[in-house]
């Protein structure tokens, strides 16, 4: 799903999106997209640290800070595959998100289709798998994310909507800003909302991501983090 302070390929059993999920990058989809119907062959490798590890406008780490990094190819035909990790919990292990698609453009809409299954390997086989449909044009980020299977069978058709702009205030800074709904297969729903600020440094980026949600007792919660990409 679209997220600010989340952006790595991404998304904790049983939280949704998992390609907006981790916070590589403040603001932007994590599906790639074919800049003007261009696509060439990469491999991207990212790395970052964040105060928190916010999704759907909410804490999945309990509010405690993480280090996250990812590996990407992406073919000129419009293919890409990655995986993407994250450290979790305090002694609850890591959250391990492989995932692939396919990418292309029709005039200025950049359209994107693909699957994430997100698992954790000490949370008792805990797994999550996802179908994310994206568009991109001009700025503007839609995501639509579904929820195919899970190891709880209460998760499955769980959906998620976002709409997501972003556009640079100056050369070196950006600013992104997310909402969304979070629609559960077997309760009500909620809204939430992200909003972030990021500039690049000599070396990397940093940012700022403000994220909260429609529903009582919710955080309003401040993430700082840091990240690389090569």
């Amino acid at each position: 799903m679209i997220n600010c302070n989340t952006s790595l390929s991404r998304r904790a059993a049983p939280h949704h999106a998992r390609i907006v999920g981790l916070a590589l990058s403040a603001g932007a989809l994590a599906l790639p997209t074919a800049a003007s119907g261009q696509w060439a062959e990469q491999t991207t490798f990212e790395f970052g640290v964040f105060s928190d590890y916010l999704d759907t406008g909410e804490s999945v780490s309990k509010n405690n800070a993480v280090a996250q990094g990812a590996i990407e190819y992406g073919h000129p035909s419009g293919f890409f595959a990655g995986t993407a990790i994250s450290s979790w919990e305090p002694d609850e292990g890591q959250e391990v998100v492989p995932y692939f698609g396919y990418g292309f453009a029709i005039g200025d809409v950049d359209l994107n289709l693909a699957y994430e299954y997100a698992y954790y390997p000490e949370g008792d086989d805990a797994y999550e798998g996802e179908i994310i449909l994206g568009a991109g044009w001009r700025g503007f980020e839609a995501e639509l994310a579904y929820m195919a299977n899970a190891d709880k069978s209460d998760a499955e058709g769980s959906v998620v909507y976002a709409l997501g702009y972003g556009f640079n205030l100056a050369e070196d800074i950006g600013l992104d800003a997310t909402v969304g709904y979070d629609d559960p297969d077997d309760t009500s729903g909620d809204a939430f909302w992200e909003i972030g600020i990021s500039r690049a440094v000599d070396v990397g980026e940093i940012s700022l991501t403000y994220g909260s949600r429609d529903e009582s007792g919710a955080q309003d919660l401040f993430v700082a983090g840091y990240s690389v990409s090569f």
